[in-house]
């Protein structure tokens, strides 16, 4: 009886082992086809192998390595497969096993579906752990992008000094450092920005809305502090001054105009009617100025 038993559990371990050899072949040349498969972009066949292994590993209770989660959520974001990706990829960092492109396409995978804070997350990751990574220069593109789409102004402006020449030299860029630099009321910055994206793009819509906006309060400012010095002391010599700062803020005000009138053609927005509207009234044309706040009201 002792002896019986004795085999038994010679037996059981010896089926064990031979299973465990099986698992471990199979699993060796899963991960060789899935790496051939992943190099050759041929990214269906490598999820399925990918996912073999995972289904052999858990199918015992274990998790498969790392690398495996990893390559199979690169896999599967190459397949359009977002939430699966993104699925497969936290798991990698779990297992403390991330590399950096498991950050970088993760911040992808997160921009897919929209979730800003985990984009950012993902992206300061990359940056802070891997500031010489292959990836830095795309990757500090899309952090100042997600940073302008945040309203994060001043980490923005901080990337922005970052970014590569080329980026600096895109419309896409510059709009969102003007953007920044307008929050920042750093007119200086502005001026430079807005010259650049006009010659870029004439009907880049910050940039109009920047200098229609600039010119607007030139004049306007200028108008209201001579009339109000004027109102306090009504002499000759003040009168004559007025007249003066009134012939700048006039050209003030039509190079604002211009800028409003094609503002509104390319984007009507209530805001740039009522400006018209304004600026309709300081010009002196009543009809051009109701026309333009009744577009205001719309």
């Amino acid at each position: 009886m002792k002896f019986f038993t004795t085999t038994k559990i010679a037996l059981v371990l010896l089926v064990a082992v031979f299973t465990g050899c099986a698992v471990s072949t199979k699993t060796k040349q899963l991960n060789t086809e899935g790496s051939m498969a992943l190099q050759a972009g041929d990214y269906s066949k490598a999820l399925a192998a990918y996912e073999e292994i995972i289904t052999l590993a858990e199918s015992n209770s274990k998790q498969a390595k790392p690398e495996v989660y990893q390559s199979a959520g690169v896999a599967a974001w190459n397949l359009k497969q977002t939430d699966k990706a993104i699925g497969y990829l936290e798991k990698v960092k779990q297992a403390d096993g991330a590399v950096p492109a498991t950050f970088s396409t993760l911040a992808m995978a997160y921009n897919d579906i929209d979730n800003l804070s985990k984009e950012i997350n993902h992206l300061e990751s990359y940056v802070e752990r891997y500031p010489t990574g292959e990836e830095i220069g795309e990757v500090r593109r899309q952090l100042f992008i997600a940073y302008v789409e945040s309203e994060n102004w001043e980490p923005a402006a901080l990337v922005w000094e970052k970014l590569d020449q080329e980026a600096m030299g895109q419309e896409q860029y510059l709009t969102g450092y003007l953007k920044a630099s307008r929050k920042q009321e750093n007119a200086k910055q502005c001026d430079v920005l807005a010259g650049k994206l006009i010659k870029l793009n004439k009907s880049n819509l910050e940039a109009l809305e920047y200098l229609a906006d600039k010119h607007y309060w030139l004049a306007e400012n200028s108008y209201l502090r001579e009339m109000k010095a004027y109102e306090k002391n009504r002499t000759n010599k003040q009168y004559k001054q007025l007249l003066a700062a009134f012939k700048i803020a006039n050209v003030n005000y039509k190079t604002s105009r211009d800028y409003y009138e094609k503002l509104y053609k390319l984007s009507p927005q209530a805001s740039y009617a009522n400006y018209l509207g304004n600026i309709y009234t300081r010009l002196e044309n009543k009809s051009k100025a109701a026309y333009y706040y009744k577009l205001s009201k719309k």
